[in-house]
């Protein structure tokens, strides 16, 4: 007999948008002035429709959906996430690590959503319950800017986020060692000891380089430094484990559970931060999870690109253990406050006054889509059908 959550699925719809951004931020690595993202649409059988997004190579996802990806997904009769998933495996052979389990990520958190909605509950129900309804949150920002002073709007920015009710700061460097750990001392002193305050220097360093950044991050007791090399350094990231004053996080732009594997089996990251959108959705992000918890590290999820991910990320963190940082409790959500007229697409979100953001518990990911919610911003539009 056929399990409620099982229908076929008998359409997948991809709408490729993109927004163009008021003026140009960035990191120490690159500056960018629009938001690009694929979502999907699966539809089954019975007319029931779920949601996923993958954001970083839009293009190439969307190709390697309709060049297979989809035809696997059609063909099973039963519409179950991990059913549809081990489909989807099936079909890679060179691609383990790139774009291909980008694009299954978007049609794994669709598969999850529309099980959750066939079934009448939240995702984090149906992936075995949520332990937490609520979550504290850090702002991702601030940003840099190109051209003269790239530090020039901080001032600003943090004014906003303490207004906005933000506990929590992870401000984007890695250009100038001396003048950010000075930014880092002025801040530590106007928020005090007990606020959480991370940097993340977005791949933009060297080991070496990495290690002075350290130095001058020290005295501003930082709760993490992420990022500083190449995400695919992993002998440059075991060095650090063992060098750096604090903790060590990385992993957004690890794809599917092995690489994962490879870093914490030897030591060489102390937060984890799969972005769902990217790393295989929610099946894997749960092996992701688990493999972490064996090594006692915490999940931190990365969250970028559209509402779709945003609540993603919060069904997903409903269900992680909890564990105990300098200062701090695990998990946290990262909020990108950053102009992004996709992530409000669904409702204006934000965080309440202590810092924290609600988790939905309405049914799939606690979110109602129509395509008219971003249909100025559509640049593509395709179908792929039984």
């Amino acid at each position: 007999m056929q399990t409620p959550q099982g229908a076929r699925i008998a359409r997948i719809d991809g709408f490729e948008i993109v927004c163009t951004l008021p003026e140009p931020i960035g990191n120490a690595m690159r500056f960018f002035d629009r938001r690009v993202t694929l979502l999907l649409c699966l539809t089954d059988a019975d007319g029931q429709v779920g949601w996923g997004e993958t954001w970083s190579m839009p293009g190439a996802a969307a190709a390697a959906i309709r060049g297979g990806l989809a035809q696997a997904v059609l063909a099973q009769a039963d519409g179950a996430p991990r059913v549809l998933w081990n489909a989807m495996a099936q079909t890679l052979t060179y691609d383990r690590r790139g774009v291909t389990t980008m694009a299954m990520s978007a049609i794994d958190i669709a598969a999850w959503d529309l099980a959750a909605r066939r079934a009448g509950m939240p995702v984090a129900r149906l992936l075995g319950g949520a332990v937490r309804h609520e979550v504290p949150a850090y702002v991702s920002g601030p940003f840099l800017k190109p051209g003269g002073d790239p530090y020039r709007d901080f001032e600003r920015d943090i004014d906003g986020y303490l207004r906005d009710g933000f506990k929590a700061m992870k401000l984007r460097l890695g250009l100038d060692a001396r003048a950010e750990g000075a930014l880092l001392t002025r801040l530590r002193r106007r928020v005090g000891d007990a606020f959480p305050l991370m940097a993340d220097l977005n791949e933009g360093a060297t080991v070496r380089s990495a290690l002075v950044f350290a130095q001058h991050f020290a005295p501003s007791d930082l709760v993490w430094l992420e990022e500083p090399i190449r995400h695919d350094n992993l002998p440059g990231y075991v060095q650090l484990s063992k060098a750096l004053p604090m903790a060590l996080a990385g992993g957004e732009a690890l794809l599917g559970v092995t690489p994962f594997r490879d870093f914490l089996a030897q030591g060489a990251l102390d937060v984890v931060q799969p972005d769902l959108a990217l790393c295989g959705g929610f099946t894997e992000g749960l092996k992701i999870a688990a493999l972490a918890d064996a090594y006692g590290v915490p999940v931190v999820p990365h969250v970028w690109g559209t509402a779709i991910n945003f609540y993603a990320s919060l069904q997903f963190i409903a269900g992680l253990p909890e564990l105990r940082g300098p200062g701090l409790r695990y998990p946290m959500f990262e909020f990108d406050p950053s102009y992004n007229p996709f992530r409000d697409m669904c409702g204006t979100v934000g965080v309440r006054s202590d810092g924290r953001i609600a988790i939905p518990d309405g049914p799939g990911l606690g979110i109602e889509v129509d395509p008219q919610q971003f249909r100025e911003h559509l640049v593509d539009q395709w179908s792929v059908t039984l």
